[in-house]
């Protein structure tokens, strides 16, 4: 027995993908002959999700990049081929954690590692998650998101917190977001985990606006002079990839 959400869901992809063209709402509502409430509550949780793009607030939809990526190799190998090169650089360089993490709803899940030879280290296994905004890979992302996909992410994000302080933390958040996108990284020090400190890219300018690699090390292995080394890394190491991608 099939799932009707499903059904519903699959229908509108399909729609989609043999049209080839965006579709407004209403186009996809007579295409798939389903309510018009219906394919819009459907559209809205695949855009969040990334799989459907919309032009602009009330726009057509189109099928996204990320959509194209799973059918084509599979989401997390192709992510994971387009950015080792980065990873295997920094890792050369700082012989550090190197993470590659992907947005999922409110989550970064950790796509691939490449581990650090050091002792004392830090590792995330594949698979793990965590709340975008308490890591630098989250924040790289969410940083470079069109302006009203990060606004909906933070409205999610903050509907899940206590009444009291949720405006706060959104002020905070936009803040964050802002000066991140400004600077071109992000940086986390003992938010997700204590003792241990990330920085981040995001993979954006590559076309994977729902993925970063971040470099995560010890605190008493980052002091000023190894966290400027890292951060001109981290910015050189993806302007280079990126010219190269």
């Amino acid at each position: 027995m099939s799932i009707a959400v499903l059904d519903k869901t699959f229908n509108i992809l399909e729609v989609m993908a043999r049209t080839g063209r965006v579709l407004s709402l209403a186009e996809l509502a007579e295409e798939c002959r389903l309510p018009k409430p219906t394919v819009f509550r459907i559209l809205k949780s695949l855009r969040d999700l990334g799989y459907v793009e919309q032009t602009d607030r009330g726009g057509e939809y189109g099928l996204s990049g990320r959509l194209a990526s799973l059918r084509e190799y599979g989401r997390d190998e192709a992510v994971r081929n387009k950015a080792l090169p980065l990873m295997q650089s920094l890792h050369e360089e700082f012989d550090e954690t190197v993470n590659l993490g992907l947005l999922e709803g409110l989550y970064i899940r950790y796509a691939h590692v490449v581990e650090t030879t050091q002792a004392l280290r830090w590792i995330v296994k594949p698979g793990a998650r965590d709340l975008f905004h308490t890591t630098a890979l989250g924040r790289a992302i969410a940083a470079h998101l069109p302006a009203e996909q990060q606004s909906r992410l933070l409205t999610k994000l903050c509907a899940a917190l206590p009444a009291r302080g949720r405006a706060a933390v959104r002020v905070a958040l936009e803040k964050e977001l802002a000066a991140t996108r400004e600077r071109g990284y992000a940086l986390e020090e003992q938010e997700t985990v204590e003792g241990v400190a990330c920085v981040a890219t995001p993979l954006s300018l590559w076309g994977e606006p729902l993925a970063a690699v971040s470099v995560s090390v010890p605190v008493h292995r980052f002091p000023s002079e190894r966290r400027t080394a890292l951060i001109r890394a981290v910015q050189v190491a993806a302007a280079h990839a990126l010219a190269h991608a």
